[in-house]
């Protein structure tokens, strides 16, 4: 009896739990769990084609090396993000998220410098299937990279426009939303970055 009761207390805590979750915690998992699937079924299908035609593409561009470096780097200013509006520091928060942001676009440019290297070397005129599933897998990432900008430039302009506002910058850092919002996107920032290292030395060991 005493053990029916037990479990009954572990599960109705478990619920508690699951119910405590944010929304945007859930969307995240469930982003996160599907870009994951996704990535792998093109490394998989990328190595496969690589030792079915027995391919040895060209040296991989010294510019990816310096492009991971300053991804790894934005993981750093956007943790810092968080704190920032703990502290109910506009100024910080505001730095954080506009060095991420250049450091983002940096990322990006020098992925197009990468790419056209690649080209001239001769790498997208190989078998069709390997510089597809190639393309599709940096492609993918690039566009994560896109839209977490894009959201990061969102919430940039949100925390300077409501800075100018004496009481709607007392608000700003009273609003759990917001600190969701920077959580959940700390996290992808994360995530995308390290999917990219992941990325990164499996092109380096492949090339």
């Amino acid at each position: 009896m005493a053990t029916d009761r037990t479990r009954s207390k572990e599960k109705s805590i478990s619920i508690s739990r699951i119910e405590k979750i944010h929304p945007y915690k859930t969307v995240l998992f469930f982003g996160i769990l599907t870009s994951t699937v996704i990535l792998l079924t093109f490394t998989f299908l990328f190595l496969t084609s690589l030792s079915e035609n027995n391919l040895k593409p060209p040296a991989l561009p010294k510019i990816f090396t310096l492009s991971t470096i300053m991804l790894m780097f934005s993981s750093y200013t956007i943790s810092k993000t968080v704190s920032a509006f703990k502290k109910d520091s506009f100024d910080s928060l505001l730095q954080s998220t506009i060095t991420t942001i250049l450091i983002s676009s940096l990322f990006i440019l020098t992925q197009v410098f990468g790419l056209h290297a690649l080209y001239k070397a001769g790498f997208f005129s190989m078998k069709p299937f390997n510089s597809f599933y190639f393309t599709s897998l940096v492609a993918f990432h690039l566009a994560h990279v896109l839209l977490l900008t894009s959201y990061l430039v969102y919430i940039t302009y949100q925390a300077y426009h409501r800075s100018q506002d004496m009481i709607d910058s007392l608000l700003f850092f009273s609003d759990s939303n917001i600190l969701q919002k920077l959580n959940s996107t700390t996290i992808l920032c994360h995530y995308v970055n390290f999917s990219w290292l992941a990325m990164f030395l499996l092109f380096l060991f492949s090339f």
